[in-house]
C-alpha cells in the first residue's frame, strides 16, 4: 500500500508542477569521487577537473534543506559513488520522504536507509568484471542478493546487450525487485568505439523488445520506455532535462547527469518521461517507486 500511495504523490506533484510550477524532482552528486572506473562511465568523460575533497556534511545539509524548502520530495542522488558518503545518503533521509540512488554496490549502504537503490550490473560475472574491475560482481551479490530495495540497473552497449536475458535471470535468482536500463550515451562531441551507430541501435531496441516479451514481470521497462530509445534525439523535449533540478557536487546548476549528446540519448530517467506516463503502467510505477 505504502509503494501505491508513493505513486499516485508522485502524480499529484507532477500534476501540481503544471498548474502552479513547482518542480519537486531534483538530481544532485553527492561526491566526485568513486572506487571504480568503469570503461563506460559519462562522469570521467570529458572533464579534467574534479571536486576530489569531499564537502563537510553542515554544505550538505544546508542544500538539502533548501530544496526541501522549494518544494523537493523526490531527489535522486548520484556520482561519482554515493555511498562513499552514506554519512550524506542517511542526511538526507531525514529530510526527504522519497530517495533513490544510484551505486555500483561494492559499498554497502545501510538497511536503516529504506529508500530505492538502482545497483550497476553490466552482463553475466566475466562480461560485468570486464567492464567493472576484477571482483565487482561477487561484491554486488555479496552486499545486496535477496535486498528488495535493488533494482539492478544495466548500461547496455554493442558489446553486451546480448546479456540483458542473462542479466534478469540473475536478478530473478537474487531476489531483486527487477532490472532496468541505460543505452550508452555518449558525452558532447564524444565518438569512440563505444558509440551506437543507428544499425546497433536497431539491434539493440530489438533485443529489448525480446526480452521483455519473455520477462514482462521483471524487466521493467515499458514499451513506452523502449519506444524513446527507439528514437534517441530528444533535445528540447526531455522531462527529466527540462522539469528535474540538477546540480553538481558544488551544488552548480546543470542540465542532467552530465555533458550528455542529447541528438543520441539513452537516459534512463529520460525515457520514464512524464510521470503521468506511468499512469499506463501502474505496477511497473510501484515496483520502480
Amino acid at each position: 500500500m505504502k509503494k501505491i500511495y508513493i505513486f499516485f504523490y508522485l502524480v499529484f506533484l507532477e500534476l501540481k508542477r503544471i498548474v502552479f510550477g513547482v518542480k519537486y524532482f531534483a538530481e544532485v552528486d553527492v561526491t566526485d569521487n568513486c572506487n571504480l572506473r568503469c570503461k563506460h562511465c559519462y562522469h570521467f568523460h570529458g572533464k579534467d577537473d574534479f571536486k576530489t575533497k569531499e564537502l563537510p556534511l553542515e554544505v550538505w545539509k544546508k542544500g538539502f534543506n533548501e530544496l526541501h524548502k522549494k518544494g523537493v520530495r523526490f531527489i535522486l542522488l548520484v556520482g561519482g559513488e554515493p555511498a562513499l558518503r552514506n554519512d550524506v545518503l542517511m542526511l538526507a533521509d531525514k529530510i526527504f520522504p522519497f530517495i533513490y540512488v544510484t551505486t555500483n554496490g561494492t559499498i554497502k549502504i545501510p538497511k536503516e536507509f529504506n529508500h530505492r537503490l538502482f545497483v550497476s550490473l553490466d552482463g553475466t560475472q566475466e562480461r560485468n568484471d570486464s567492464i567493472r574491475g576484477k571482483g565487482v560482481f561477487s561484491k554486488v551479490m555479496k552486499n545486496y542478493s535477496g535486498d528488495k530495495r535493488v533494482v539492478i540497473n544495466m548500461t547496455i552497449t554493442q558489446d553486451n546487450y546480448k546479456e540483458l536475458g542473462d542479466v534478469v535471470k540473475i536478478a530473478k535468482e537474487n531476489d531483486f525487485r527487477g532490472v532496468v536500463c541505460n543505452i550508452y550515451t555518449p558525452t558532447i562531441g564524444e565518438r569512440n568505439h563505444l558509440f551506437i551507430e543507428k544499425e546497433k541501435r536497431k539491434l539493440i531496441i530489438n533485443e529489448l523488445k525480446r526480452v521483455k516479451s519473455e520477462y514482462p514481470n521483471h524487466f521493467l521497462l515499458t514499451k513506452s520506455m523502449i519506444k524513446w530509445y527507439e528514437f534517441p534525439k530528444h533535445v528540447g523535449f526531455c522531462h527529466w532535462g527540462d522539469e528535474v533540478l540538477h546540480f553538481d557536487v558544488s551544488w552548480n546548476k546543470r542540465r542532467c547527469f552530465a555533458n550528455a549528446d542529447c541528438s543520441n540519448c539513452g537516459c534512463l530517467a529520460g525515457s520514464v518521461q512524464n510521470p503521468l506516463k506511468l499512469l499506463r503502467y501502474p505496477i511497473v510505477g510501484v515496483k520502480l517507486i
